[in-house]
Formats: structure tokens, C-alpha cells, sequence
């Protein structure tokens, strides 16, 4: 069962998966070409700077996009196309005046910017960009990590090398999500990765969350099965360590498999080598100790929790 509400996903590079990647404009390698864009629009070329970063990977709702037009490092600074980065959120009250104000609302939540000033109202409360939001062509480009914190969207990044991962999520506004994310942050559960699974045996429940040691958002959660009381599924704090694409048994596989302990796992309910199901029972205790969820739930997880996310699995 689906709980996420919008999520910007960008997936951390070292899990292996293939990303929908966006190159980004290289801007000392190119600043002729930036010259000629901005004289073209007669807006003023900001200070861009090469910080080494090559592709930015986006994520909505765990699944990969693309943007027509490219994302730009100002400084250290991510700018994005702001009206179709966006659109992918739902996000779609943009507009610009006539004086170059940008305004954008979400919500009760409401975001006043202005072109080449780093001048801003967030939420009715004046401040200060870190750079100013400026235009390319007739595409606006203005600071990811403001808009989106200032929209309410939770919001992290991860660089490795020449390639950059972003984090963007919604909290889920619900009795039950704020019950969880109140006992993971009570836990003190830390991850090495801005990802955290909890695995609650009691009510048959996987949760992933989105942020870091004592600030968790649920971003998504599901039923499962665990062990059978003969082979009850392990307690305590793991980490991924392994993803693999099925195991196969006689009449029936189970995949894909998120290894967390030994041969422990999240994965799949049994299905069929035709793709149908086995046995697809959720809400009890049926396995040789793995985790299992349905087909569609761990496709979300194997797409979007990168390895070396923390797992931690109770009894309550």
C-alpha cells in the first residue's frame, strides 16, 4: 500500500541501478555558448563556476525523468528549469510578472523571487538566495534546495565524483506515518545513505523513510510476510548489503532480493516462471525467515533505496 505522496528521487549512485541521468551544462567548458544565450534574452550572465559535477539523476514518485533543459551549477549552487521541475511534483501554480517577479504556490505554501536579484519572500518571511534566479532563453532557472524546503519537500543530496544525487520528498501527513516516524527518531537509527527501512513484525509492515538520525519522513509503506514461527525472520539493525535479481526454486522464484543479513532478505511474494502469482500472501507468518512483499512494492524499494541503507526489523 502506496503512502508516498510526491517524491523528487535521485538515486544514490553506488547502488548500481540505471539512472535516468541528466548531463549537466558545463559551464567553463562552454561560457561562449551561456554568453550568447543570455545577450540573446538580454539578461545578465550570472558567475557560474565549474564545481566538477557532470550529471545531476532525477527522481519523482521513485521513478526516473528527464528535463528538457539541462541543470546548472551556479557556485555550488544547483539551479533547475523551474516551471517543468515543477510540473514532475505537481507543483504547477509558476508564473512571471512583468517585473520579473517569480511567484510560485503550493498550497498554503507560497515562494516570491525575482529575476538576476537574490532578493526572495518564503513564505511572507524576506531572505536572502544563495544565488539568484535568472533566465536562460525563456527558461527560469532558480535554486533547487530553496524552492523545494520552502515548498515543504524534504530535501538531501548526495555527490559522488562527476555525478550528483538529489532527494526530494513530501512527508506523509497521516496518523500512522507521524506514529512511525515518531519511533524511528525516538531510536536514534542512523544510515549511511539518506534512506531507512523498518521492517515492524507485529503489524506485518515494511516502512521507508527519507533523512537522517532523529529526522525520518515515512516516503512509503506496505504489508508483508515474514518467518514462519519455525523459522522466524531476524531482529535488529542491518544493512543492505546485496541486491540480486531472483532466486529459483522448483515451480515458483521470488525477486528482485534485497539482502540485509546473511540470507535474510526483502523480496518478492512467490510468483509463477510465467510471471503470475504463487502465493501471493501478505499479513502472516509463512517464510523461511525473508521478508516478503508484493511484486510492486519491492520494485519500488529496489529502484529507490540505494545499498548501505540501514534495515531494522522488531518485533513492535
Amino acid at each position: 500500500m502506496k503512502k508516498i505522496a510526491f517524491a523528487l528521487m535521485f538515486m544514490f549512485l553506488m547502488q548500481g541501478t540505471v539512472f535516468a541521468e541528466e548531463e549537466v551544462a558545463d559551464i567553463s567548458a562552454s561560457a561562449e555558448k551561456e554568453v550568447e544565450v543570455e545577450a540573446e534574452t538580454e539578461v545578465a550572465e550570472p558567475e557560474i563556476t565549474d564545481n566538477g559535477i557532470r550529471y545531476v539523476n532525477l527522481y519523482v514518485s521513485g521513478d526516473g525523468i528527464s528535463l528538457s533543459s539541462y541543470p546548472v551549477f551556479v557556485g555550488d549552487t544547483l539551479m533547475l528549469p523551474m516551471k517543468e521541475f515543477l510540473s514532475h511534483l505537481d507543483a504547477n501554480d509558476f508564473s512571471v510578472d512583468s517585473e520579473n517577479q517569480i511567484t510560485i504556490t503550493y498550497g498554503e505554501k507560497i515562494i516570491a523571487m525575482y529575476l538576476d536579484s537574490t532578493k526572495a519572500f518564503l513564505n511572507n518571511t524576506e531572505a536572502e538566495l544563495p544565488k539568484a534566479p535568472f533566465l536562460s532563453g525563456d527558461i527560469v532557472y532558480a535554486p533547487a534546495e530553496i524552492v523545494c524546503k520552502n515548498l515543504g519537500f524534504i530535501y538531501y543530496t548526495v555527490t559522488d565524483g562527476q555525478k550528483m544525487t538529489l532527494y526530494a520528498d513530501a512527508p506523509i501527513d497521516t496518523d500512522s506515518a507521524r506514529n512511525s516516524e515518531k519511533r524511528v527518531n525516538e531510536l536514534n537509527l542512523s544510515s549511511e545513505t539518506p534512506c531507512l527501512i523498518w521492517v515492524n513484525k507485529s503489524n506485518f509492515t515494511v516502512h521507508a523513510f527519507l533523512g537522517e538520525k532523529n529526522n525520518w519522513h515515512e516516503v512509503y509503506t506496505c504489508k508483508c510476510a515474514i518467518g514462519a514461527p519455525g523459522s522466524p525472520t531476524v531482529t535488529g539493525t542491518f544493512k543492505y548489503f546485496s541486491r540480486e535479481s531472483r532466486w529459483s526454486y522448483d515451480k515458483f522464484y521470488v525477486g528482485p532480493i534485497m539482502r540485509f543479513h546473511g540470507s535474510y532478505a526483502i523480496h518478492s511474494t512467490l510468483l509463477k516462471y510465467d510471471g503470475t502469482d504463487y502465493n501471493n500472501a501478505v499479513g502472516v507468518k509463512n517464510s523461511h525467515g525473508c521478508v516478503r512483499i508484493r511484486p510492486n512494492d519491492i520494485a519500488w524499494l529496489i529502484s529507490y533505496i540505494p545499498l548501505k541503507t540501514t534495515v531494522y526489523v522488531s518485533e513492535r
